[in-house]
């Protein structure tokens, strides 16, 4: 058996975490990419819908529901995956792991800058197709940066599977 391959038996099947947090973190990318998804499909396009004298308390309803299922896991995702590049697993290229960090970033970018200012915006004026509009185009950068990183993720995630069976 050669030097190379006892290496690389160890490292493939040697205990990580940085394996379990690959795995972790492309759940929670996948998790959140479907958030946004829904998001741009339904529930920004639904603001249309909601009344402009109902607008304000409706809206006031949505940011108090949304905490734990929307924006903490979608920070804990941005930050993570624009950590990935220390965090990977030797056997994830840097490519893979620029990737998964790109879509990160612009997701924390385009939410702080873009969809927050967005979201106060309608909460000081209340039901605004312009801000909607606008909203939906913040929301579709993270988005798509989002299955940009979860694309990334997955494909690490299934070489590393493969190459451990």
């Amino acid at each position: 058996m050669s030097t190379d391959l006892i290496e690389r038996t160890v490292r493939t099947t040697r205990p990580s975490w940085r394996r379990a947090h690959l795995v972790g973190l492309t759940a929670l990318t996948a998790y959140s990419t479907g958030i946004g998804w829904q998001a741009q499909a339904v529930s920004y396009p639904l603001y249309r819908a909601v009344p402009a004298e109902d607008f304000l308390a409706y809206h006031a309803q949505y940011n108090a529901a949304i905490p734990l299922v929307v924006i903490a896991p979608g920070f804990l995702t941005f930050l993570a995956c624009a950590a990935f590049p220390w965090t990977r697993p030797a056997e994830v290229s840097r490519r893979l792991a620029a990737v998964a960090a790109a879509g990160g970033l612009v997701s924390l970018v385009s939410t702080v800058a873009w969809a927050i200012p967005m979201h106060d915006r309608l909460d000081r004026l209340g039901r605004s197709a312009a801000t909607i509009d606008s909203l939906l185009d913040a929301n579709l950068v993270r988005s798509l940066a989002l299955t940009a990183s979860t694309a990334a993720l997955l494909v690490a995630t299934s070489r590393i599977t493969h190459s451990i069976r």
